[in-house]
């Protein structure tokens, strides 16, 4: 292959119009067709450092698992094995945020290697958060701002071998 070939196939150019002096070039609007839905943007030029206050949790139960992205995976994965060899009949996993996908992965690993038939039900819902603002100077003030996060809870629970050949039979009739 001749270098001239080499270097055009390495750095194609694409050629984009550019909008002539006599085309109208309309302004996009960031608003939405119902009028805006968001907060306001902060008004005062102070620097802040934001401060996330964890979420309350509800129970803190011992079958109660929560999930986060700090902690490794096959941690939590171990946790939960031990749970269940433990006894539990049930667990529940809660993700927040970013942990949402790995609540719903750990929840179908536990599904795949646990010796006993289990089930899972999920249900999701929205949190309120709450973020301190602390000023990085002295002119600012010290604030609270809200904001909202997605959250999922799993209940993952065993099922009685009866129970499985029943819905097996009444699903066969």
């Amino acid at each position: 292959m001749e270098p001239e070939q080499e270097l055009s196939k390495q750095s194609k150019s694409v050629d984009c119009p550019l909008p002539s002096s006599n085309s109208p070039v309309t302004k996009q609007s960031n608003k939405s067709p119902g009028g805006s839905h968001h907060k306001p943007k902060r008004q005062d030029k102070a620097p802040y450092a934001r401060r996330k206050i964890p979420p309350v949790r509800p129970s803190q139960a011992i079958n109660d698992i929560y999930i986060n992205r700090k902690t490794d995976f096959s941690v939590q994965l171990a946790r939960s094995h031990k749970l269940l060899d433990q006894g539990c009949t049930e667990l529940n996993i809660h993700g927040l945020g970013a942990a949402i996908h790995r609540a719903v992965n750990l929840a179908l690993q536990l599904r795949e290697t646990c010796s006993v038939p289990m089930e899972i039900s999920a249900s999701t819902s929205t949190v309120d958060l709450q973020d301190e603002l602390e000023p990085l100077d002295d002119d600012g003030d010290y604030s609270m701002e809200s904001r909202r996060s997605s959250s999922i809870h799993i209940r993952l629970y065993q099922t009685t071998p009866s129970t499985v050949k029943s819905d097996e039979r009444t699903a066969s009739s």
